[in-house]
């Protein structure tokens, strides 16, 4: 899904003038430098609301499941199913057009302030991502239920980001890993993203300052899920992307290097 790579901002003013796409800085080949980036700090909230029941919080976006192992309707037109085993371990499977894309294994540590998550991503071309993170805890809470912040996070995906000029003074953004695209203009308008594993009714707008920065905004029925901020060195060699998730304390920094 292109909304793990890219998307979202705020709007800025809109780019005054134009510029060939072979001159534009933001077009090219770009691989994350994970040493260079922090990915950490989101928080995910979780309530005990009783028989088994339970509303996992992210940001401003809650979903409210009960953990009995059937696929169940989050608010955005995917299905998440939590399977416990025992009482330290969640089975998780989320499904979009009812293909699996992602299952995972959410364990609570005998330290009871940690919790880790093991996963797999399923991706359109057959092949797998594994992921592992490890969060603490927030705050109060026993159990299951708290805030809970990531501290690390690995996954195996390449993160790759490749931008082509699109008409005259757009740009395309395109996630390999996940064969996602979007082809935008600058003016503030909503653009679909296209792909095998899209997600439903997900709009992406945005607005460029400058030669070397632009803002983007991901929304999904009409609720703004993410704000991100693109910034290009001025040696044109280093892509550096500030996300804010709507609702979360913390902004995640992704620095990529062009290839």
């Amino acid at each position: 899904m292109l909304i793990r790579t890219l998307l979202s901002l705020a709007f800025l003013s809109l780019l005054t003038g134009t510029l060939e796409a072979k001159d534009d800085p933001f077009v090219g080949k770009w691989q994350l430098n994970r040493a260079k980036s922090n990915l950490t700090g989101m928080q995910l909230k979780i309530e005990d609301l009783g028989a088994n029941k339970y509303k996992i919080t992210n940001g401003d976006v809650s979903t409210t499941i009960t953990a009995d192992g059937t696929d169940q309707n989050d608010q955005f037109g995917d299905t998440v199913s939590i399977a416990p085993k025992g009482s330290t371990n969640w089975r998780m499977v989320i499904k979009r057009g009812g293909k699996v894309v992602s299952s995972m294994t959410h364990t609570l540590l005998p330290d009871g302030v940690t919790q880790t998550i093991k996963g797999t991503d399923n991706k359109p071309d057959g092949s797998t991502s594994d992921y592992e993170v490890e969060l603490k805890r927030v705050g109060g809470g026993t159990g299951w239920s708290g805030t809970w912040e990531e501290v690390k996070e690995r996954d195996a995906s390449s993160h790759e980001l490749d931008i082509e000029g699109y008409e005259d003074t757009g740009l395309t953004f395109k996630s390999p890993d996940y064969a996602d695209t979007v082809s935008m203009k600058f003016d503030g308008k909503d653009y679909k993203e296209a792909g095998p594993d899209e997600a439903s009714g997900g709009l992406f707008s945005g607005k460029r300052a400058d030669e070397h920065s632009l803002e983007l905004t991901f929304k999904m029925k009409d609720q703004i899920i993410e704000n991100r901020r693109y910034l290009v060195s001025p040696d044109g060699r280093t892509l550096t992307i500030t996300t804010h998730q709507s609702g979360q304390p913390h902004d995640q920094v992704s620095v990529y290097d062009k290839l």
